[in-house]
């Protein structure tokens, strides 16, 4: 063997090594359902649907936590836990295609919502303001354009706009 190869994603074909989330579906529900004493598992669970005539769920559940300086902090050559992550979610960031990893999403929306406002659908931007009209509560000038029963496209309200002084809704 010359050494070359390396680790394969989850999912795909057995010649692949694709298996593995099966394992990995496995382990979680041992440690979520087994357990925990849940009832049911594997193909017993009920179907997660409204109408449960069957009983209770009995869904069972695992948390589990790590304490990385008890986990070899020498390890790494002499990096810690924090380095050797950023090391890592930096090399994945850097590989072809725009790689993300979990959380990029979420900071990329919350960095959206500082700079512009929080995106309502126009049906809550009209559902907001109808409940504000109702209980006397004023709204940014950005609601002005707002019919109660029909929003704009896009609605976005400034973090600094927001209040909770009350107002005579015969005014708006």
């Amino acid at each position: 063997m010359g050494g070359e190869g390396g680790l394969t994603p989850l999912g795909g074909l057995e010649e692949t090594a694709g298996y593995k989330g099966y394992g990995l579906g496995m382990l979680v529900e041992i440690l979520c359902a087994v357990l925990s004493g849940a009832r049911r598992v594997g193909p017993g669970v009920q179907p997660w649907t409204v109408p449960r005539a069957t009983g209770p769920n009995d869904f069972g559940h695992c948390f589990v936590v790590l304490d990385p300086a008890r986990l070899g902090g020498g390890m790494g050559g002499g990096l810690g836990f924090e380095d050797r992550l950023a090391a890592y979610l930096a090399t994945m960031r850097a590989l072809p295609g725009s790689v993300q990893v979990p959380g990029d999403p979420e900071k990329a929306h919350e960095a959206e919502a500082a700079a512009h406002g929080v995106a309502l659908h126009p049906n809550v931007a009209a559902a907001v303001k109808a409940l504000a009209l109702r209980w006397s509560v004023a709204l940014p000038k950005s609601f002005d354009g707002i019919d109660a029963t029909m929003a704009p496209q896009n609605m976005y309200v400034r973090k600094d706009e927001l209040h909770t002084q009350r107002v005579d809704p015969r005014s708006t």
